[in-house]
């Protein structure tokens, strides 16, 4: 059987699996799946997907596919035979296997990215810059180990309800199998210079421990509401998602309340 499909939401489908993906984030597709085999049996089954076009939307950035990308699976082993995605300037390659029957993963991803693509997953922040990235993946399918290693140049991230970005944000990132380290970090925020380092752990494809470290001077703060500051700050974050623990020192250099209180 083949079949063809034109101008298709994909987002809905994609959401039943992943339900905390982004709202902003659209997947528009044509192509062609062909099916040939034993519906009831995986291993004697062979399903061969091109996707002629991809137009995708991850907020308000824009990315579609360079030339064809082409997925099959065959005898229980999905193959990602051409897969190129392309966004405003940069460009990144997919490609690798996963078995069904033996549970292993093995994919490698190189090129540029657009930091943008973060919009896709996280709804609470926008983001840009460019990252280029060299890295794999191997092991079992539910808990692989990541290697390789990915830069960061002139990114920026914003979360929506903090009045401040980070703004400059260049980064050297290795991948290994206790996850990401962070060897060297710098990035501006309220006009100030910030230092991170650490490590962010990775339970399978969930974050798992978190320990991080951020040192910055001369920041000009607009938080709380009403309050305006100037700090230097050495801080750390311990922990794991659901139990994260801030610590360390804030410098008040300067600081101006301006809104009316009662002293009453």
């Amino acid at each position: 059987m083949t079949f063809r499909f034109s101008d298709t939401s994909l987002d809905p489908y994609l959401r039943f699996f992943a339900p905390k993906m982004s709202p902003y984030t659209t997947a528009v597709a044509d192509g062609t799946v062909r099916v040939v085999g034993e519906l009831a049996d995986i291993d004697h089954l062979l399903v061969e997907t091109t996707v002629d076009k991809l137009q995708l939307k991850l907020f308000d950035y824009p990315a579609a596919n360079e030339g064809p990308i082409q997925l099959a699976l065959n005898r229980h082993v999905v193959e990602v035979k051409r897969f190129r995605l392309v966004g405003e300037g940069p460009a990144l390659e997919v490609s690798g296997t996963v078995g069904l029957h033996d549970n292993r993963i093995a994919l490698d991803a190189a090129g540029d990215a657009n930091l943008g693509i973060l919009q896709a997953f996280y709804r609470e922040i926008r983001s840009s810059g460019n990252a280029s990235l060299q890295a794999q993946m191997r092991g079992p399918l539910d808990n692989p180990v990541f290697s390789g290693n990915a830069a960061i140049a002139s990114g920026r991230i914003r979360y929506f309800s903090l009045p401040h970005s980070l703004q400059d944000i260049n980064a050297r990132l290795d991948f290994d199998a206790q996850g990401i380290r962070i060897v060297d970090a710098v990035a501006q925020l309220g006009g100030g210079p910030v230092k991170f380092g650490g490590r962010i752990g990775l339970d399978g494809y969930q974050i798992g421990t978190i320990d991080l470290t951020a040192t910055g001077e001369q920041m000009s703060l607009r938080y709380p509401e009403g309050f305006r500051s100037v700090i230097d700050a050495a801080l750390t974050l311990r922990g794991d998602p659901a139990s994260l623990v801030l610590g360390g020192n804030v410098t008040l250099r300067d600081g101006i309340y301006s809104k009316r209180f009662e002293p009453n």
